[in-house]
């Protein structure tokens, strides 16, 4: 079965809003029509202007233009081809004093020599932006990787909006991750913005995959991730200078997948995350009570652990986790977006049945059409769907055996490193 990633990148035009500056920018086509227009016009304005007035000379002005949307070469060569449009402009419409005109090739010259510099520098810069861009998107992609479609029993599809343009990542964070002891899944939102929330999420991200892959009860993964929370911020308090900085901290979802096909639940420890919605086959949405906790980073505030909530999830019943980027989505009025009434208008036994990227799919649009301007904050969307077969992502058996229970997976005969220690301990003491 081939992979296929659940992964989806939306970022919708701005509506209402400010656009963003943008660096004037055009292939081939924008090229060649500014170029012949510019040729053109000033030919034609050459020819209807009494001999004692050329306005060839302008031919200097184009090479400039091209230097800013083409690369060198093409602009060597139209600085070149206008060189041959002027001697053959001066030909056929000589000056009146029967001499050569100096300022006419002066401009052209000065004009071809500044288009060239101009594209030049501006292909240094795009050098230098693609390599910054590819940098930017493999450190991007380490802290959000890619989803499969499909994981044991659930399938997934998911959505992430950063609220900085041309971002990957933000303050929101979630992930998958198969284990022995089931699959494990996350969504959570970090308080602040910026680098120090794409910092904070990634901390908590490298802790979940970690713990949710060697620690059996969920509840120490939840008290892994609140020691991950702490560990950053009193790290950030070591490095920062800032002493008015508050601590950061996170809310989130925790989800237990068992391993059993036949057990139809999900566990989930609520950090003072919205709660998810649960959509039945028949396109029936409900909001499920859970039992919620302090936010990751507030454990110390709080007496009592996070308690998981049992949560019935049968094959056809789909969940649907998001973050406050959501549910605060302004309108043009100012209103928010209201995720749990559009979600029972949306869904239908027909949506419901689809596969789970058509319904956030819809929810996307639909909040994609709400919003007025540019996102104020992070947004991030995951639907997951219980199905009554397993089916692994896993390219082959030994990828797949990685995260099965095995009795001995944790046993390791240490006696081999132990002999070889010593017959090295031996051989210096020889020497």
């Amino acid at each position: 079965m081939p992979f296929r990633s659940s992964s989806s990148y939306y970022q919708p035009p701005t509506r209402g809003g400010r656009p963003g500056a943008a660096r004037p920018t055009g292939g081939w086509l924008t090229t060649v029509v500014l170029v012949a227009f510019m040729v053109i016009g000033i030919t034609s304005l050459d020819v209807a202007t009494p001999t004692d007035f050329r306005a060839r000379a302008l031919f200097g002005l184009v090479p400039i233009v091209v230097g800013l949307l083409a690369s060198v070469m093409t602009t060597a060569t139209v600085t070149g081809l206008l060189f041959a449009s002027y001697i053959s402009l001066a030909v056929w419409q000589p000056a009146p004093s029967g001499g050569i005109a100096v300022l006419g090739p002066l401009m052209m010259g000065t004009g071809g020599l500044l288009g060239v510099l101009v594209s030049r520098r501006r292909e240094k810069q795009q050098s230098r932006l693609r390599i910054l861009t590819e940098i930017a998107e493999a450190t991007q992609r380490a802290v959000m990787r890619v989803l499969p479609e499909r994981i044991g029993t659930v399938h997934i599809a998911d959505f992430y909006q950063p609220a900085a343009r041309s971002a990957r990542v933000g303050g929101d964070w979630y992930d998958f991750q198969p284990s022995p002891h089931g699959l494990r899944a996350v969504l959570g939102d970090v308080s602040g913005k910026g680098l120090s929330a794409v910092s904070a999420s990634s901390a908590l991200l490298a802790a979940f995959r970690e713990a949710a892959y060697h620690e059996a009860p969920l509840s120490e993964v939840a008290r892994r991730l609140e020691i991950a929370m702490q560990r950053y911020n009193a790290w950030s308090r070591m490095t920062t200078q800032d002493a008015e900085r508050s601590d950061a901290f996170s809310t989130a979802l925790l989800l237990h997948f068992p391993t059993d096909p036949a057990a139809e639940y999900v566990d989930i420890v609520d950090f003072g995350h919205e709660p998810p919605l649960v959509v039945t086959p028949d396109g029936r949405v409900r909001t499920p009570e859970l039992s919620t906790a302090l936010p990751l980073g507030m454990g110390t505030l709080g007496v009592d652990a996070p308690v998981a909530t049992r949560l019935p999830l049968r094959p056809g019943d789909t969940l649907v986790l998001f973050t406050d980027g959501v549910t605060e989505c302004r309108d043009a009025d100012g209103v928010f977006y209201p995720v749990r009434e559009r979600m029972a208008e949306l869904v239908t036994a027909r949506i419901a049945q689809e596969p789970p990227g058509e319904l956030l799919r819809l929810i996307a649009e639909d909040l994609h059409a709400h919003r007025h301007g540019s996102p104020a904050d992070d947004a991030a969307i995951t639907v997951i769907r219980r199905t009554a077969v397993p089916a692994s992502a896993f390219v082959g058996g030994e990828d797949a055996a990685l995260y099965e229970a095995r009795p001995d997976q944790y046993a390791t005969d240490i006696r081999p490193l132990e002999c070889a220690s010593r017959s090295i301990s031996s051989t210096k003491a020889t020497a």
